[in-house]
């Protein structure tokens, strides 16, 4: 069986360090150059091996900061109703929540899709950008329909959604639609979250409408790939 590349073996060497607590978690790991003469290789060599770790979500890079060991994922249910900092505050973590912009603009074409208003039609637009243990990873754009809530736009964005609802308009959460799939994050996104344009993420897009049936909120959230893991329970018949 013929040996595997250099870069994985060293691939193995670095997952050996982490495992073993040499490299703990959200730790930073040594430079490049260090690294690279601790291993005895080039630093085109370390860097294949590192971005291999990047891309399984062992390691990650913070712009001009370095490499850093990624903390365990956060396991996120969608078939329970909880809030960000309800999952994430049970699993010991520390979640934060910073408000970005609140304001009406123009519904994006699969905004208005989802909660059944003409495209362009003017409603809230809350942009969020959420912590855990101090990092970021997780950016919410989310659009309200605030023609059907008047006066939402004037409380705090920085708190379960939801329970504003219920709190002030007496709506209890019914059904969520959901999809999620793998993208890049680039742009707007990759700043936001202080990664590199092109870095690995999962987008997760979500319907929600409450006893009546109606479509009130459309979210599209953007997660570093590293920091999530989706925990689906199904009851079997």
């Amino acid at each position: 069986m013929p040996e595997n590349p250099f870069y994985i073996q060293l691939r193995d060497r670095l997952v050996k360090l982490i495992e073993t607590g040499e490299l703990p978690p959200a730790s930073r790991l040594p430079g490049e150059r260090r690294l690279a003469e601790r291993f005895a290789t080039t630093r085109v060599t370390l860097r294949q091996a590192l971005t291999q770790l990047e891309s399984e979500g062992r390691i990650h890079r913070r712009n001009r900061r370095g490499w850093f060991v990624s903390p365990r994922r956060v396991e996120y249910s969608p078939n329970h109703d909880q809030s960000f900092t309800q999952y994430v505050s049970a699993q010991g973590r520390q979640p934060h929540t910073e408000v970005l912009d609140v304001g009406c603009l123009p519904a994006s074409a699969e905004a208005a899709q989802a909660l059944g208003i003409s495209c362009g039609q003017a409603i809230l637009h809350v942009k969020r950008r959420r912590y855990i243990d101090g990092r970021a990873v997780l950016l919410e754009r989310i659009w309200l329909r605030d023609d059907l809530l008047p006066g939402l736009a004037e409380g705090n964005f920085s708190t379960s959604l939801w329970q504003r609802l219920w709190d002030e308009y007496g709506l209890v959460l019914a059904r969520k639609s959901l999809r999620l799939y793998p993208t890049a994050l680039t742009g707007d996104e990759a700043e936001t979250l202080g990664v590199h344009s092109g870095c690995a993420g999962l987008c997760v897009t979500r319907v929600t409408h409450d006893r009546g049936g109606r479509a009130l909120e459309y979210d599209e959230d953007y997660w570093l790939h590293d920091a999530i893991c989706l925990r689906v329970e199904v009851a079997m018949p």
